[in-house]
């Protein structure tokens, strides 16, 4: 077998003039050179200085941290292409995910008018090579950082989004999987043939045109799920989000049901992908709004921790008594209990990047503002990327995230001081932070994981709110949620080396040391020390651990990734 070299670039959105459009300019290469054993025997590793996109974006810098400056000493692609050509020699190239050979097919295009790839003669797929092999979930892709978690990999010794530490994580994740040669044969590719380029390059189609062709009757029909027999339709079609919905119900058990239907047309062919959802009529929710604290089954306690306990119809959420006390905040985590997705989502996830289908995910959303009293067009949301960026927001901004894309990237903190604005964090294990300040009506959420912790992402919300709101940190009110606790989040040595490295967190009672060079680590108290160090004295802990009640909360830790995402929400009161 020919040696194998494990590649990932990262590369920067550019608009060029020249093709009137955008273009994925690669900015950096990473790359690890393996031996017959998977073993690493060399690394590459180069920046690419831009020739069309001089200014790199927000988002990308705060990805991977690379300056302009730094691209400023790289050289040009193709000099890097012939570099790197050089270097690995005749092998068999692995990337995770095919996104880094589309990038570099284009950018040959455009740097030397031929779409091949100089280097490229044998491809395997690395990503579908590790789904297979781990028997991944048909239909879905898993991400580098899902796969190093399901195999125990600790990510953080590694880089965030740099190429060489991605291949890096890439190999560790070979490594971990790898059964031999034969294993590989079936996803290894010719990439000489001009049909690898045709498969690279064809773009996915939704076809939303029921009399196309390649659409035949038999892809409409839906059999019943309790009887088997074919059901028929009770409503035209739908369309929603490229996707055909309409309600069935079975001549022959009556059964009632949502059918949904998406085409998709890939290099292979059609691909028919159907969903049912069941079909809830008016009186039965109704009838579950009498059955009190039960969940229909089972006798539900008031309290989580602190926390207490709602349930609106079938919709269940937590409030903590104390922050109900402020009539001008309105605020509520949810838990897992009283939506409508299925599987390992079931049933209230809030989460539009866990697979699940987004008119569900919506419809989730209208049933969980209901039950807690907001309104959907107010909401606001986060996007979580383990920073401590802060984002103010007002009522220009409702609905971003939920109702259409969110128009900004890297944030995990937003504050608004408008009333009507919905701020939603989320969390599955991460600790929700809620601020309030009763003295110039202003609010906040944040989203710190173990990540966001030691990089002070409390106290950052903080210094955000003083700067645009005049927030004094002995007015404000911090409320800590649903996250795990310091009973079940247990890490290696480097997470708690990273805690023990501040004076104010290196204390047994934030970091315990645990047989098996183990330690256990307390988020919720290492939050309340640094926000008390900063003069924040009103603390509330929900002491509600996710890990220890995965039957009403989200854990990624208890569900090993296999989840829907719980959502914390705070808005100012209008007219109050």
């Amino acid at each position: 077998m020919k040696p194998i070299v494990v590649l990932d670039l990262e590369w920067n959105g550019a608009y060029s003039k020249r093709i009137g459009g955008y273009l994925n300019e690669i900015i950096e290469f990473g790359a690890v050179r393996l031996d017959a054993d998977l073993k690493p025997v060399d690394t590459f590793s180069a920046l690419v200085r831009p020739q069309i996109g001089k200014k790199i974006s927000d988002k990308i810098a705060d990805l991977t941290s690379i300056t302009e400056e730094e691209l400023a000493s790289g050289a040009p692609f193709m000099r890097v292409v012939s570099r790197f050509r050089h270097w690995a020699g005749d092998c068999l190239l692995m990337t995770w995910g095919t996104s880094d050979i589309l990038a570099l097919i284009e950018n040959c295009r455009y740097f030397n008018a031929d779409r091949h790839i100089p280097f490229l003669t044998d491809y395997v797929d690395a990503q579908a090579y590790c789904e297979a092999q781990m028997q991944y979930e048909a239909g879905k892709q898993m991400g580098l950082s899902t796969a190093a978690q399901r195999l125990g990999i600790d990510e953080t010794a590694y880089g965030h989004h740099r190429a060489l530490d991605d291949s890096r994580l890439t190999v560790r994740c070979l490594e971990a999987v790898y059964t031999g040669e034969e294993s590989l044969k079936p996803f290894l590719q010719d990439a000489r043939q001009e049909a690898f380029y045709d498969r690279m390059e064809f773009r996915t189609v939704l076809l939303c045109d029921l009399d196309n062709p390649l659409i035949h009757e038999s892809d409409m029909a839906f059999a019943c799920p309790s009887c088997g027999a074919e059901a028929d339709r009770c409503e035209d079609w739908q369309m929603r989000n490229k996707a055909f919905h309409a309600l069935f119900c079975c001549p022959k058990c009556q059964t009632r049901f949502y059918g949904r239907v998406q085409f998709k047309l890939k290099y292979e062919g059609l691909q028919v992908k159907k969903k049912i959802r069941p079909y809830v009529p008016p009186q039965e929710d109704s009838a579950a709004k009498g059955q009190g604290k039960t969940g229909g089954q089972h006798t539900m306690p008031d309290r989580i921790g602190s926390l207490q306990i709602h349930q609106n119809g079938e919709v269940v959420y937590l409030t903590a008594p104390d922050w109900e006390a402020q009539p001008w905040l309105r605020h509520a985590f949810s838990t897992r209990l009283g939506g409508i997705s299925t599987g390992i989502c079931a049933t209230m996830n809030l989460g539009f990047g866990r697979g699940d289908d987004r008119e569900t995910v919506l419809e989730n959303y209208r049933r969980f503002c209901e039950a807690a009293g907001f309104s959907i067009e107010s909401l606001c949301a986060t996007a979580q990327v383990h920073r401590t960026a802060v984002r103010r927001v007002g009522r220009a901004d409702r609905g971003a995230g939920i109702l259409y894309p969110k128009p900004w990237s890297g944030i995990d903190s937003l504050i608004t001081n408008e009333p009507g604005v919905t701020l939603c964090v989320y969390g599955a294990d991460c600790v929700p932070l809620l601020f309030a300040d009763p003295v110039h009506r202003a609010i906040g959420v944040a989203h710190a994981g173990w990540r966001g912790t030691v990089a002070g992402m409390a106290l950052e919300t903080l210094d955000a709110m003083h700067r645009e709101f005049q927030t004094d940190a002995a007015d404000v009110r911090v409320l800590i949620g649903p996250s795990i606790g310091p009973c079940c989040f247990e890490v290696d040595a480097p997470v708690a080396e990273a805690f023990c490295a501040f004076p104010d967190l290196d204390d047994p009672a934030i970091v315990e040391p645990r047989a098996g060079g183990k330690y256990h680590v307390d988020l919720w108290e290492a939050n309340a020390r640094l926000l008390q160090k900063a003069g924040v004295s009103h603390i509330t802990k929900g002491n509600a651990c996710t890990k220890c009640h995965p039957d009403l909360l989200w854990s990624h830790r208890a569900t090993g990734g296999k989840r829907g995402a719980a959502c914390g929400m705070l808005c100012i009161r209008e007219g109050l």
